[in-house]
């Protein structure tokens, strides 16, 4: 985990164990849903993760150092691009992007309103941005292990 600073450390935790909660409620209503209309489906449990609570919070990461070469940054709840040292965002703070995509190599956005699409920013809708940044960074790195070929 990446937080700002030791005063995020507890809303970082708390992020993560309302992002858990959410997954849960959402699979109930689906459950509920399979129930009422007498489907059948198979029985799902939800695997308990607790890796993100038991790391250590980072102020900082050398991305080159570590060999991370991409990032996609997913906004959340709220837009906050702090961590982003980059001059990234309009006047506005909305981030300069196409589709997701910005002028900077491996640095990508998702899940912002209107990305490309008005579901573009919603949980249920952000599948066909994801998809289409995936097949972007895929082809990306295709390109990379061709040149090295």
């Amino acid at each position: 985990m990446l937080a700002k600073d030791n005063s995020s450390s507890r809303l970082t935790k708390e992020t993560l164990a309302a992002v858990d909660q959410f997954e849960i409620d959402a699979l109930k209503k689906i459950d509920d849903y399979i129930s009422r209309a007498g489907l059948a489906a198979p029985a799902e449990s939800i695997p308990r993760l607790l890796d993100g609570y038991k790391q250590e919070e980072l102020t900082e990461l050398n991305l080159r150092g570590m060999g991370i070469s991409t990032v996609i940054w997913a906004t959340g709840y709220a837009f906050d691009f702090s961590l982003v040292k980059l001059p990234v965002v309009d006047s506005d703070g909305y981030p300069i992007q196409k589709r997701g995509v910005t002028r900077y190599p491996g640095l990508y956005f998702l899940g912002l309103p209107w990305l490309y699409s008005r579901r573009s920013g919603i949980l249920f809708g952000v599948g066909d941005d994801a998809a289409y940044l995936a097949a972007r960074i895929a082809a990306r790195d295709s390109h990379r292990v061709l040149a090295y070929a």
